[in-house]
């Protein structure tokens, strides 16, 4: 995207987030469906927005502010969103002054503490690809699936070492009370804060000395507030759904015991599922039970692609039943209803107490508010006797199922609305509301698809051409998430091949052989280094290369990706002239620029081939790359050879781990671009003399989809 269109994007985009006619800035406290990924999500989408458009002045590496041009910029909210907003600000070096607001006594307040509660990163979007991956895969405060406590304490780590990078630029406010927001007269462009406070340490919001002091009230304006309060109390004085409770564990008083779980949203759905099922786990629990159900599966997930295309035509109750009965599934279906009734538990029973007068209206169109996945549970468990469902009045449910007050559950949602109104003027409030009404706007609404580009929060101010960024940078930005397991299999696998190699190499000059594997992100096909480079007489000061990512299109790699053909250079080739083609191949666009004495290099494209519904569809999953300064190095077919088939190998063995997977670890298929069509030739630079497409081999081939993206699973894998 060029410069110009990505300012037009991102002003675009902040529209979506700015009440209009104000420097307010609301995130995710209006959208459904809300969790602490996608709010993480949207943090760094507002902050992208903000940077791209110039509404937020950001500084170049060696740039030095410049007194009196930063801006003022107030976070009131210190939950996962304010922290993202603020480490966001922060790594692409905000020409600002940011104060962040809490409510309360701690960062990250609600889910401190909190070992009854599972997060997980992605399951809310299951069947979806890449839903079982248990990494957040975030450029900035990025976790992995666990306890609430314990995310709190991966975040809250990483907070720590960019708040002190950029702790001249950012206050921290804890217990701040009696905060208000509103206009300013003599600057119409600002807004005022109002508020009771105590200072804290920026790094980890602790006191800043042995002594607590009184918050001390004051006053400041800002140039830009931004609201990332999340949505208030729970309503009718229910535990928070935040707070410990025992309700999943078995019953140490009775040998059974009564709950009446009352609301229609996920909140309700989740906390019915852990009453009434062992040892219940989101991401678990699905992959028990439809382990091996491949028929099955596959409906689910036709199910679920046709809601995204028509979300306000489908209903899911209807559909699953259909489903239940269809001919060659029914039996995938009632052995995963077997597999759930084995895990309901015995200590418990469970009313659901709902206002609708059908259990089958919570899954109706354009009025649900549960996940897709909630409803396919909570169908599973409705059929196989795990809840009965009730409209009748509350109390007389308690009387009648003899139900203690303490197991009374209340989701009734909370008070977003009374708690904006009470942190700001009149005005403001109305404001927000009259957005809210406007046909014409966005209804402050916001996506969670990534709209920055990779390296975006690596390289800070605004990225302009490549030629801006020095080699310095580019070797350590466009990082993005490499699980362990890949890296560790790529290292083995590169390190046999430069083994292999080194029999017809010298040993006194550079040899480097990696892999890259292909990746999506955000909008991008990328391609990412999966290990450090092996080889001989590597240097070993020169900067880590795993994790970084590549355009697709770019350099060798690049050229053997788009053509789907093993590329090398030519025999005896000048030096000079590889290093004039890798210009034109764009490779310092997002890589340092080559080393002058590379007189060799060969990419080679490792396959995978499927069926599609008008022919065989070929993607590349990843590209073999090997690099050499020996002087007249070149590697000819037959010494070629034995290297494709080792690569044949792994490709065939990597695929049939499939079927019997290490323990705890998992190949995860993520979301995939469409593929190029095989039979589109692909724009090629000038390469005669220097860099030559190879027809007499085939480069390593598999008659089947598969992705190259080993990660850490922390349950054991069902055999079937």
């Amino acid at each position: 995207m060029s410069q110009e269109n990505s300012t037009e994007a991102a002003k675009c985009l902040l529209g979506d987030y700015q009440v209009d006619g104000t420097r307010l800035y609301v995130v995710g406290a209006f959208d459904t469906g809300v969790t602490v990924y996608s709010q993480q999500m949207r943090a760094l989408n507002l902050v992208w927005a903000g940077v791209s458009s110039g509404v937020i002045p950001s500084l170049s590496e060696g740039q030095h502010a410049v007194p009196g041009e930063e801006v003022s910029i107030a976070i009131v909210g210190a939950g996962f969103a304010g922290l993202t907003v603020a480490a966001a600000l922060l790594k692409k070096r905000a020409n600002a002054r940011i104060v962040l607001f809490e409510q309360r006594d701690a960062l990250l307040p609600l889910q401190q503490g909190s070992d009854s509660r599972w997060l997980h990163p992605r399951i809310y979007d299951w069947p979806k690809a890449g839903s079982e991956a248990s990494v957040a895969m975030l450029p900035l405060l990025n976790w992995t699936a666990a306890r609430a406590s314990d995310v709190v304490v991966q975040v809250l780590s990483q907070w720590r070492t960019i708040a002190e990078s950029g702790k001249d630029s950012i206050e921290v406010f804890c217990n701040a009370r009696h905060l208000q927001i509103h206009e300013t007269p003599e600057s119409p462009d600002k807004l005022r804060i109002e508020w009771v406070g105590e200072a804290r340490d920026s790094c980890d919001g602790t006191a800043r000395d042995e002594q607590q002091h009184a918050g001390a009230g004051t006053s400041r304006d800002f140039d830009h507030v931004i609201l990332t309060t999340g949505f208030g109390l729970e309503r009718d004085g229910a535990l928070s759904y935040w707070r410990n409770e025992t309700i999943a564990q078995p019953s140490l008083d009775e040998p059974r015991a009564a709950y009446l779980v009352s609301g229609q949203g996920d909140g309700a759905m989740i906390d019915l599922l852990r009453i009434r099922i062992a040892q219940y786990r989101q991401d678990r629990i699905l992959s028990e039970i439809f382990a091996s159900k491949n028929l099955l599966m596959h409906r689910i997930r036709t199910l679920y692609l046709q809601e995204a295309d028509n979300p306000d035509q489908i209903n899911h109750f209807k559909e699953l039943e259909l489903i239940s009965r269809s001919e060659g599934i029914q039996q995938e279906f009632d052995s995963a209803i077997d597999a759930l009734r084995k895990r309901l538990r015995r200590d418990t029973e469970a009313i659901l107490h709902l206002k609708v007068r059908r259990l089958s209206e919570l899954f109706e169109p354009g009025t649900s508010r549960i996940s897709f996945q909630n409803k396919v549970l909570v169908y599973l468990l409705y059929r196989c006797g795990g809840f009965v469902p009730s409209n009748l009045n509350e109390k007389a449910l308690i009387q009648q199922y003899g139900i203690s007050s303490k197991r009374v559950i209340r989701r009734h949602g909370t008070l977003r609305d009374p708690q904006l109104k009470a942190m700001m003027s009149d005005t403001l409030y109305k404001a927000i509301e009259a957005h809210r009404e406007n046909s014409g706007t966005a209804k402050l609404l916001q996506g969670v698809n990534a709209r920055w580009s990779g390296g975006f929060f690596d390289q800070p101010g605004v990225p302009n051409k490549a030629t801006a960024v020095n080699d310095k940078l580019r070797s350590a930005w466009r990082r993005e998430y490499l699980p362990g397991p890949t890296q560790l299999m790529a290292t083995a696998f590169c390190a046999a091949l430069a083994g292999y190699l080194s029999q017809f190499h010298p040993a006194s000059n550079r040899l480097r052989v990696t892999l890259h594997r292909t990746m999506v992100f955000g909008t991008e096909e990328l391609l990412q280094q999966a290990c450090e480079y092996q080889g001989t007489n590597i240097d070993p000061a020169d900067p880590p290369g795993a994790s970084r990512t590549f355009p697709a299109g770019n350099g060798t790699i690049g050229l053997a990706y788009s053509h789907k053909r093993i590329v090398r250079s030519v025999r005896s080739v000048e030096a000079a002239k590889l290093n004039d083609t890798m210009r034109n191949l764009k490779l310092n666009e997002a890589s340092r620029a080559m080393s002058p004495e590379v007189g060799f290099v060969l990419a080679v494209p490792l396959i995978e081939r499927s069926k599609g519904v008008g022919g065989p569809i070929t993607r590349v999953i990843g590209v073999i790359y090997v690099d050499s300064k020996a002087p007249g190095f070149f590697l000819e077919n037959d010494a070629l050879e034995p290297l494709l088939r080792m690569a044949q190998t792994l490709l065939a063995s990597l695929y049939l781990s499939g079927d019997s997977p290490p323990d705890r670890i998992s190949n995860i298929q993520m979301d995939r671009h469409p593929p190029f069509p095989s039979d589109a030739p692909a724009p090629i630079a000038d390469i005669e003399n220097r860099l030559e497409i190879v027809q007499a081999l085939e480069p390593p081939t598999l008659d089947a989809e598969m992705q190259i993206n080993f990660d850490f699973t922390d349950f054991l894998p069902v055999r079937p």
